[in-house]
């Protein structure tokens, strides 16, 4: 491995604000600050920080469009696909065999085998596929809005709609039992918050071999529960996601090996409901913050489509994704060498005034609107359309019974640096 180069050096401070967990706690006042700094001063640049390995920091989204395109000369998976500290990698590579890879999915995987599986996967998540479930999303969301409107005008808009939604929602799709969602709600908050003093795991210490721990532990959960649902779905397809997941051929006509099957549909209800858990409330904060577009979407329905993609803007769900260099390589003035990790901040690209006008502002009727938020190039996320389809079904349904809302106190946001957003967001409503 070469070592990195020693010019483009970013500042301590801006470092820590952007690589520690901790600072996604506070979004406005650390981490887009730093990611400002970053575009304008040293778009990208080497960053080293105490725990860490040392990776480059690529902030402007132009930058992070090329190098995710670029997906032979910086890689996905040859280390963890996101930032954790060196011991917590360390850790995961004397559980898994000298890998990273706590996952076989997608993001865990390169051509030719990513190509294979995601062309095997593609006709399940094609926009007129997931037209399919539009129904039964409306239905889980009037159930959903209903319980809303039993809180006499006051709530945390997040424990009470935004994260029961897309549970019900995408568990619901998958097949899972209702009486099993409490259980996949808790095993995904193991796996996105071990960073978080508050959705620690029972029995895990906080350490960052403690936190690789809690990781693996959850993943093992939710392949152990896929692994009776794919037996079942093999021998009998039911019509739901699982059944489709795990009955896909490759073109050569076999199945996709078994532990891959039982991570794609673990995958699925992992990612599929707290990144858009994240998208929702940001949402609505974004309505809270700038009335005049939430008056607007009430009186044109036809810019729901527009909120959804401005709320996915606006709460960036996945903060980063890691790559490393395959080769040397010059990347605009940075000496990367071969394995260096590269992060492809999120973060900072959906902020990037280049991209987006006033780019702080929430703005429903944003055209183009360029967000990263299901990142970019071969391994853009597979389930974005069902993303938006649970998003734009739960905006129509509760957008015209909401009268007035604003902030009943002041939101708190989920500590990690990789999938985070609202931890709570505490309203007050009226019926329309």
């Amino acid at each position: 491995m070469c070592a990195l180069a020693t010019k483009a050096q970013v500042p301590d401070e801006i470092a820590r604000a952007i690589m520690l967990p901790t600072s996604y706690g506070d979004l406005e006042g650390t981490v887009f600050p730093a990611c400002d700094w970053l575009r304008a001063n040293m778009p990208v640049g080497r960053a080293e920080i105490d725990g860490y390995d040392p990776v480059w920091l690529v902030a402007r989204h132009a930058d992070i469009k090329e190098l995710l395109r670029d997906a032979e000369t910086f890689h996905n998976a040859d280390a963890n696909i996101m930032l954790q500290p060196t011991a917590g990698d360390e850790y995961l590579r004397g559980m898994l065999d000298g890998t990273t890879k706590v996952l076989r999915n997608l993001s865990y995987m390169e051509p030719p085998e990513h190509t294979a599986y995601r062309r095997a996967q593609k006709p399940t998540f094609e926009p007129g596929a997931v037209l399919k479930y539009r129904e039964r999303f409306r239905r889980v969301a009037i159930d959903a809005i209903d319980r809303l409107f039993e809180h006499d005008g006051e709530c945390d808009f997040v424990a009470t709609l935004s994260s029961r939604y897309p549970l019900a929602a995408v568990l619901e799709t998958l097949g899972v039992p209702q009486d099993d969602y409490e259980l996949m709600l808790k095993w995904t908050q193991d796996t996105f918050g071990g960073d978080d003093p508050d959705w620690k795991r029972d029995g895990i210490e906080a350490s960052p071999e403690a936190m690789a721990k809690q990781w693996h532990a959850s993943v093992q959960d939710f392949h152990d529960y896929f692994e009776s649902m794919r037996m079942q779905r093999l021998a009998g397809p039911t019509g739901d996601m699982t059944s489709d997941i795990v009955n896909s051929r490759t073109e050569d006509g076999k199945l996709m090996p078994d532990l891959v099957q039982n991570h794609m549909a673990a995958s699925i209800a992992i990612a599929g409901h707290d990144t858009t858990n994240s998208a929702i409330s940001a949402g609505m904060l974004g309505l809270i913050r700038f009335p005049e577009q939430f008056d607007l979407v009430k009186a044109e329905p036809a810019l729901i489509p527009g909120l959804v993609d401005e709320s996915l803007r606006y709460a960036t769900p996945a903060k980063h994704f890691m790559r490393n260099a395959t080769r040397e390589v010059e990347f605009h003035g940075a000496e990367i060498g071969a394995g260096d990790r590269v992060m492809a901040l999120f973060v900072s690209g959906n902020r990037d005034e280049a991209a987006f006008a006033d780019p702080y502002a929430f703005d429903i009727t944003r055209r183009p609107n360029p967000h990263l938020s299901f990142s970019y190039g071969p391994h853009i996320c597979l389930g974005m359309h069902m993303a938006k389809l649970e998003m734009n079904v739960l905006f129509e349904e509760l957008l015209p019974r909401l009268g007035q809302v604003e902030l009943a106190a002041e939101p708190r946001l989920k500590q990690s640096n990789f999938v985070s957003g609202l931890k709570t967001l505490p309203i007050r409503f009226t019926r329309a």
